[in-house]
């Protein structure tokens, strides 16, 4: 039986506790993130991060996203987590800038590619509850709470998922429909340098380029 909490100040402390208890216990929630309703796990349960990309129907070898709770978590989790890229963290996060970066060999996770892309796009979200969540669970994988390839949900009545599939609901209301985030990535896997972005959206190249100015557009 699902856990359904309809969030405010004074239940947050409560709701967290009980959130990262059942997660931690392999189950999947549905969280809000910015603009959209999220399919949450823990990123280190392969069962539980198999079981979003079923509810969301994806192709073989999808990866889901990874949410953090703060940069530092990245030092354990990445190998290539330079300085260019914490410029860039320390002015955007929290908030709408997702990295990509090469994941540690000594991880035990399985984000829904069998481990074969060598790198995880990450980022610490704005969204106050889904942030706290993830720094009391450690590394979340999420994915928008919605059929692959449809728009995200705005409304938690609107998550296509029988509740018996999902261990907690947290329901923010109904979020303000906004830009994805922007994407960075280095041009080339594991060579330092080289950043790009890959994907503009919430945050302009010309943003990024203010703290960055050797960053460059796509080449695509």
């Amino acid at each position: 039986m699902s856990t359904y909490t309809t969030l405010t100040p004074d239940n947050f402390e409560a709701t967290i506790d009980e959130a990262a208890k059942l997660i931690s216990a392999g189950g999947v929630g549905v969280i809000a993130a910015e603009h959209g309703y999220m399919y949450v796990a823990n990123a280190f349960d392969h069962e539980a991060v198999r079981n979003i990309h079923i509810l969301r129907g994806d192709p073989a070898y999808t990866a889901s996203q990874v949410i953090v709770g703060s940069a530092d978590v990245l030092s354990g989790i990445a190998t290539d987590f330079d300085a260019d890229l914490r410029s860039l963290a320390d002015a955007f996060w929290p908030g709408l800038l997702t990295i990509q970066v090469t994941a540690n060999a000594s991880l035990n996770w399985d984000l829904g590619d069998s481990g074969t892309l060598g790198e995880f796009a990450v980022r610490v979200p704005a969204q106050n509850f889904l942030r706290t969540l993830a720094s009391k669970t450690g590394p979340l994988a999420v994915a928008s709470a919605a059929i692959a390839g449809s728009g995200p949900s705005h409304e938690i009545q609107f998550v296509p998922a029988h509740e018996s599939a999902i261990a907690i609901y947290v329901d923010e209301g109904a979020l303000v429909p906004g830009p994805a985030s922007t994407l960075v990535r280095r041009q080339v896997l594991g060579k330092p340098g080289g950043l790009i972005a890959a994907r503009v959206g919430a945050i302009s190249l010309a943003q990024l380029q203010a703290i960055l100015p050797t960053l460059g557009p796509s080449a695509t």
